[in-house]
């Protein structure tokens, strides 16, 4: 089994777009794909076709005070076959160390032992730094970071790394890092879109995956409850997605 975290502590970065690319093409390949939303906005337990009104046994939030199991709270996604989702409801909102005093491990402990009800696992964390994302990057085996070409992207991917560094990295998931930057929201006609592209590769050389294009039916997908691929298979970002995520799933495929 891999884990598999997608995380940036910046507001629409389509992290969670990234990472319902990441089921689908975990899910297409044959996998057994679990999804935990940590985010408390709930994006990609929409994406993955599950309603406000679904009928649920526990949450993200229920999984993490251990009043259930992972296995437990899992939901079938309704848009991708073959994937299951952890809703992420306003029930994170009050998740904190004070309440989960083992918060940054406990998923990585609880994984360790239920994970393999699943052959991956994808989390999408919420757009910060805070204990919630740190759990998901503690029990991860692959981390993805997802960034719009934006200047400001280039700083917050750095944040990420000296938090996993200072956080993780240390003690709780030795070695831990970023392995993956996908770019997104690219427009090769805009000069700031291609030097940004240029600088990440710079920066961090053999971890860029190839840049992902904008385009409407991005947030269309969205709205019908869909990731991207599913909504429109042929549109360019889901082209994209297919080749730039081909090679983080590699070790998946392979097994």
């Amino acid at each position: 089994m891999t884990t598999y975290t997608v995380a940036l502590s910046k507001g629409g970065s389509t992290k969670t777009t990234t990472a319902a690319e990441l089921v689908v093409a975990l899910a297409r390949a044959g996998r057994r794909v679990g999804a935990i939303d940590l985010d408390q906005q709930g994006n990609l337990t929409t994406r993955l076709g599950i309603r406000q009104d679904a009928e649920v046994i526990g949450v993200a939030s229920d999984v993490l005070e251990g009043k259930v199991s992972a296995k437990e709270a899992a939901l079938p996604s309704l848009s991708v076959p073959g994937a299951e989702i952890i809703a992420g409801t306003n029930d994170l909102i009050d998740i904190d160390i004070n309440r989960v005093p083992d918060l940054i491990t406990c998923l990585r402990d609880h994984l360790a032992e239920t994970g393999h009800n699943w052959d991956d696992i994808v989390i999408d964390t919420p757009p910060s730094l805070a204990p919630l994302t740190l759990a998901g990057l503690a029990a991860a085996d692959v981390v993805v970071a997802s960034m719009a070409c934006e200047a400001e992207s280039l700083e917050q991917i750095a944040r990420l790394n000296e938090v996993i560094e200072a956080k993780i990295a240390r003690r709780i998931r030795p070695g831990q890092r970023i392995h993956w930057i996908v770019p997104t929201k690219y427009d090769e006609r805009r000069l700031l879109d291609r030097e940004v592209v240029e600088e990440i590769h710079q920066r961090y050389p053999g971890m860029v995956t190839t840049p992902v294009r904008e385009a409407v039916a991005v947030r269309d997908s969205y709205h019908m409850g869909q990731p991207i691929s599913v909504y429109d298979p042929k549109s360019k970002p889901a082209l994209d997605y297919a080749a730039a995520l081909a090679p983080i799933i590699t070790r998946s495929v392979g097994e």
